[in-house]
């Protein structure tokens, strides 16, 4: 019997569906994520994108109850660039969809902020003030590829900012927007694409940037909510928290994520609780009492990322210089 069958869910927000997705590197967090719903009383159907994960993982996600595994293809674009695609997928049958990046944890029953008072708006966040990327020459790029692509274009930006994607909510009547979205990113991205792309590109951060170019330039896109409430601004003690920068919580501890280390912990506790990891699986950063260690090392965490992600680049680069000589 999974967690979600024995009863300990709630049954609200049977109406909203969250979406996430990952590549093996974050079949934790997207364990973490689900699990951070089931603990809090969250019993919405969730709907997870998997690229290559361990059977374990896949087994782990699944005891959550309520869990539909889809198994993504390696691509050489990053997972990301799949959201619109598991957003307006067939097996999201509610009403609602909410897209949460599996890097993050809701905190609290945030079932209120997985619908829009409006079927006619899109919930996400728009930078205030806008980023240094959001530049003329940006936004003439977005114009002219959204007119390219759509038939037409609005004269002018809808709003003076662009729009941060981790967590979207919208009603499933926009699928051919999402449709639109998917579309757009496989003609204006490369198809080797990281999440984000060199400074003073247009697609900065990639999927994310496509989407607002929509948002901003194509006259049939919702209107971006006024109130975005899913950040904590109308209640502390419900909303969705992001770790954004690298490493995360599950590799290693940054300043930025330490903020939550209780709700991971937390979250880490209900799993092994629950049976659905032992404890001597957990990865070692979601262990309570090494957080003296974790708490030390988190200052240079940035810095031994960036090392890491160094020796793993020029390892790809070795194995593709030797087998190109076979």
């Amino acid at each position: 019997m999974n967690v979600l069958e024995s009863g300990t869910g709630a049954a609200a927000g049977a109406n909203s569906t969250v979406v996430t997705a990952g590549d093996a590197a974050f079949a934790w967090g997207a364990l973490t994520l689900v699990a951070s719903m089931r603990r809090n009383g969250m019993a919405q159907r969730a709907v997870v994108g998997a690229v290559q994960w361990p059977r374990r993982m896949r087994d782990r996600v699944s005891a959550l109850g309520g869990v539909t595994l889809l198994d993504l293809p390696a691509d050489r674009r990053c997972v990301t660039c799949q959201k619109p695609m598991l957003m307006a997928h067939d097996a999201v049958e509610t009403d609602w969809v909410c897209w949460a990046d599996s890097d993050g944890v809701f905190v609290g029953d945030c079932t209120e902020w997985l619908s829009n008072e409006s079927d006619g708006e899109i919930a996400v966040r728009k930078y205030d003030p806008p980023p240094e990327d959001f530049t003329p020459a940006t936004l003439a790029t977005w114009r002219r590829d959204v007119e390219r692509f759509c038939g037409r274009a609005n004269p002018e930006p809808r709003y003076a900012t662009r729009v941060n994607a981790p967590f979207i909510v919208v009603h499933r009547k926009w699928r051919p927007f999402l449709e639109r979205w998917r579309r757009q990113i496989e003609c204006v991205l490369p198809s080797d694409v990281a999440i984000v792309m060199g400074r003073g590109t247009p697609y900065f951060q990639t999927d994310e940037s496509v989407l607002g170019s929509l948002l901003l330039f194509d006259p049939d896109a919702p209107k971006v909510a006024d109130d975005y409430r899913a950040n904590g601004s109308a209640d502390r003690t419900r909303y969705f928290a992001h770790f954004a920068y690298n490493p995360k919580p599950w590799q290693m501890w940054n300043g930025w994520a330490a903020r939550w280390r209780g709700e991971v912990f937390a979250n880490a506790d209900w799993l092994v609780g629950n049976g659905i990891v032992r404890r001597a699986e957990l990865p070692l950063t979601y262990r309570r009492d090494l957080w003296p260690l974790w708490r030390a090392a988190a200052p240079a965490a940035p810095w031994v990322w960036r090392a890491v992600k160094a020796r793993r680049r020029l390892a790809a680069a070795i194995r593709r210089r030797v087998s190109g000589k076979r």
